[in-house]
C-alpha cells in the first residue's frame, strides 16, 4: 500500500502519509460562510430588539450568537486543515472538530459506495462522518470488528459500519483495493 504513494503526487505527507481531502467538493465552505453571514445579521437585529425589551437577554443572546459563529469558523478550520489520514496501514478520519476514528487498515472488512445511506445513517452501529446530509457521502467502510466512538459529549457506541465522503473517489480506493 505505502509503495503506492510515491504515484499519489500531491496526496503524499509527510513521512510516508497520504493525504486525502474532503471539503472541497461538498459545498461545505459557502455554507459555513452563508450561515455565518446570515447569523451576524440575526445577531445584530435580534440583540437591538432584546436590548430594548430586557438588556440582559441581549447579553445572553450576543454571548451564545458569538459562540455558534466562533465554534462554526473553528470547524471550518479545522475541516481545511485536517485532512484524511492513511499512515502506517491505518485509516485516520479526522473531521473537523468531531473526535478522530483511527481503523487498522486490516479491519477494513470492505468498501462500498455510499448509496446506502439514507437507509443506513440511524442505526446505532453507524458512524456518519459527512459534512453536510444533503448529498449521500461516497463511503461506507464495512469493518470486521467493531471500534468504539466516543462522542463530543463522552457517549461511547460500537461502530461496525461509517460513512465519510473523499474528493478523490478513485485514487482512494485504488489504494485500498490493492491492499486487499
Amino acid at each position: 500500500m505505502m509503495a503506492k504513494a510515491a504515484e499519489l503526487g500531491e496526496y503524499q505527507g509527510k513521512e510516508g502519509q497520504i493525504l486525502f481531502t474532503y471539503h472541497k467538493q461538498t459545498g461545505y465552505i459557502g455554507f459555513i460562510w452563508a450561515m455565518v453571514a446570515v447569523m451576524v445579521l440575526e445577531t445584530a437585529g435580534v440583540s437591538y430588539l432584546l436590548y430594548n425589551w430586557s438588556p440582559i437577554l441581549h447579553w445572553i443572546h450576543l454571548i451564545l450568537s458569538f459562540s455558534v459563529i466562533l465554534f462554526l469558523i473553528a470547524d471550518l478550520r479545522a475541516v481545511i486543515k485536517n485532512p484524511i489520514m492513511v499512515k502506517d496501514h491505518e485509516l485516520i478520519l479526522n473531521i473537523g472538530v468531531r473526535p478522530r476514528v483511527i481503523i487498522a487498515a486490516n479491519n477494513i472488512k470492505e468498501i462500498k459506495s455510499g448509496s446506502g445511506y439514507q437507509e443506513g445513517r440511524k442505526n446505532k452501529d453507524v458512524l456518519d462522518l459527512s459534512l453536510i446530509s444533503f448529498d449521500d457521502p461516497t463511503f461506507e467502510i464495512v469493518l470486521d470488528l467493531p471500534i468504539v466512538d466516543k462522542s463530543m459529549f463522552g457517549k461511547t457506541k460500537q461502530i461496525t459500519r461509517i460513512f465519510f465522503s473523499v474528493d478523490d473517489k478513485t485514487k482512494f480506493l485504488n489504494l485500498f483495493s490493492e491492499q486487499k
